[in-house]
């Protein structure tokens, strides 16, 4: 579940309905900064992306089902004419998989990775945090 501050969606909605910045700063009486931070959060970030891929410019569902609308004709045209080349499906197929690949790299843009480090040393180490903790110990 996401989870955003209601100012931070109040500034999220305006900027998919105004698609500008200055304009969403006007209607909101903010400063331009101000509307630019908020739209940077990671959160806000993903709402955004979410309501673009769900809702949007590119409502995914509508457009996948007019790919498997067009690729069900082309295999349909195909069995009755018996006159076709592979080249044709491959590169229906090819678009759809485009489009798949494009989604998942616009979602996964949105998610952050964390890399950790674990140091195995029973005995502190050798560096200033082993000298630190060894002093530490003493006193």
């Amino acid at each position: 579940m996401l989870m955003i501050a209601p100012e931070n969606l109040e500034v999220a909605n305006k900027y998919l309905e105004l698609n500008s910045i200055p304009d969403v700063a006007n209607a909101l009486n903010m400063p331009k900064t101000a509307i630019s931070e908020i739209l940077e959060k990671p959160e806000v970030k993903r709402y955004i992306d979410a309501v673009y891929l769900d809702t949007g410019y590119r409502n995914r569902n509508k457009l996948a089902e007019l790919l498997d609308t067009i690729i069900n004709a082309k295999l349909e045209e195909c069995q009755e004419t018996e006159m076709y080349t592979d080249k044709d499906i491959v590169d229906l197929l090819n678009i759809a998989h485009k489009m798949r690949m494009d989604e998942l790299k616009l979602l996964g843009s949105s998610v952050k990775t964390q890399n950790n480090i674990q140091i195995n040393d029973s005995s502190f180490g050798g560096g200033n945090y082993g000298e630190l903790m060894k002093k530490l110990l003493k006193e």
